[in-house]
C-alpha cells in the first residue's frame, strides 16, 4: 500500500477535487490497484456535499469510523467508505463536517494505522486530503506516516509564496514533497513556479471547472469527458502518482508479489510546463531567472 497524501498552502486550488479524481482514475492508470480516499481536512470535509451530492449513510464517514467500538477495523472501514465505482476499486470515506469534530481524524486513523499491512497486500493505494497545512499541521499522522506529499497550487503569487513558506517548513524526516500545479493559464510557466516553490514538478492539472465538476460535484460527466484535457491529466497524474509512490514503498518495504507499473516515468508531467510566460521572482522566492 503506497500512502500519498494531498495538500495545500492557501486558499482552495482543488485539493480535493484532485483526491476524488486521482482516485476514480486510479485503476486505470495502476492495473490491479485500488485506491482508497480518505477525506481528512481539519476544518470540514466536502466530499460528503460535494461528489457525494449529500448522499451518505448515517454509518459512512470519518466519525463512525472514529467511533466504532467492538468492530472488527476492517468491518468498520467498509462501513465507512463509500464506493465510487461499482467494481470497489476505488472508495471514499467522507470527513467530518467542521472543525469542532476534526478531533475525530487522529482516532480515525489509528483505525486506518491498523489495517494499513492488510491494505498494502490487498492492493490498496490510500489518497488522504489533507486540506490546507500551515506549519502547526505538519506533524498531523497522515503527514507523518505518508510516503508520498503532494503540494497543489494555482501560479498566483501569493499562492506560490505560501507554498514557499511551507516547503522551507517541511520537516527532512517527512516524505519527500512534489508539486502539482493547477495551469489556469496565467503568466507564470508551471516550471516557474515548481524553482520558486523549491520542490520537483510532479505534473500539471488544467484548470477546466466545467470538467472538475464531475468530481467536485458529482456531476454527470458529458460525452467529451473521458477525452477532454482535464481528464487525461489526472489519469496520467494518477499514473505518475503509483509510480513514485510505488517506488518508495519498495525501497522503504520490500515485498515478494510482483508489481505491475504504469509506463509513466516519475515527475514526468502532463500540461503546457514550459510553455513561454513571464517569469516568477520576486522576495522570498529566490529571484529565479
Amino acid at each position: 500500500m503506497a500512502l500519498i497524501g494531498l495538500l495545500s498552502a492557501k486558499g482552495s486550488p482543488g485539493v480535493t477535487t484532485a483526491t476524488v479524481g486521482l482516485t476514480m482514475a486510479w485503476r486505470g492508470a495502476n492495473p490491479d490497484r485500488c485506491a482508497l480516499a480518505l477525506d481528512f481536512d481539519p476544518i470540514g470535509g466536502d466530499t460528503a456535499g460535494g461528489v457525494l451530492r449529500g448522499a451518505v449513510s448515517a454509518s459512512a464517514g470519518i466519525l463512525p469510523l472514529a467511533t466504532a467500538r467492538g468492530v472488527d477495523r476492517h468491518d468498520a472501514l467498509d462501513s465507512a467508505s463509500v464506493y465510487l465505482r461499482a467494481d470497489g476499486s476505488a472508495r471514499l470515506v467522507p470527513g467530518v463536517p467542521d472543525e469542532a469534530r476534526a478531533a475525530a481524524l487522529p482516532l480515525a486513523w489509528d483505525v486506518i494505522s491498523e489495517v494499513r499491512a492488510d491494505l498494502h497486500q490487498a492492493g490498496t493505494d490510500v489518497l488522504v486530503d489533507a486540506g490546507r497545512v500551515d506549519r502547526a499541521g505538519l506533524e498531523a499522522s497522515w503527514l507523518v506516516d505518508a510516503d508520498l506529499a503532494v503540494l497543489i497550487v494555482r501560479p498566483t503569487l501569493p499562492a506560490v509564496i505560501a507554498a514557499h513558506r511551507l516547503s522551507t517548513k517541511w520537516p527532512a524526516q517527512h516524505a519527500p514533497l512534489h508539486l502539482v500545479v493547477v495551469d489556469d493559464g496565467s503568466p507564470y510557466t508551471t516550471n516557474e513556479v515548481a524553482a520558486a516553490v523549491g520542490v520537483p514538478l510532479l505534473g500539471v492539472v488544467p484548470f477546466d471547472p466545467a470538467s472538475a465538476r464531475v468530481h467536485s460535484e458529482g456531476a454527470t460527466p458529458g460525452r467529451g469527458f473521458e477525452r477532454s484535457e482535464y481528464a487525461r491529466c489526472v489519469r496520467h497524474l494518477a499514473a505518475g502518482l503509483g509510480t513514485a509512490a510505488g517506488a518508495r514503498v519498495d525501497l522503504l518495504m520490500p515485498i515478494t508479489e510482483g508489481r505491475v507499473e504504469s509506463g509513466n516515468a516519475p515527475g514526468e508531467v502532463c500540461g503546457p510546463a514550459t510553455s513561454s510566460r513571464v517569469r516568477l521572482g520576486g522576495p522570498g522566492l529566490g529571484g529565479h531567472e
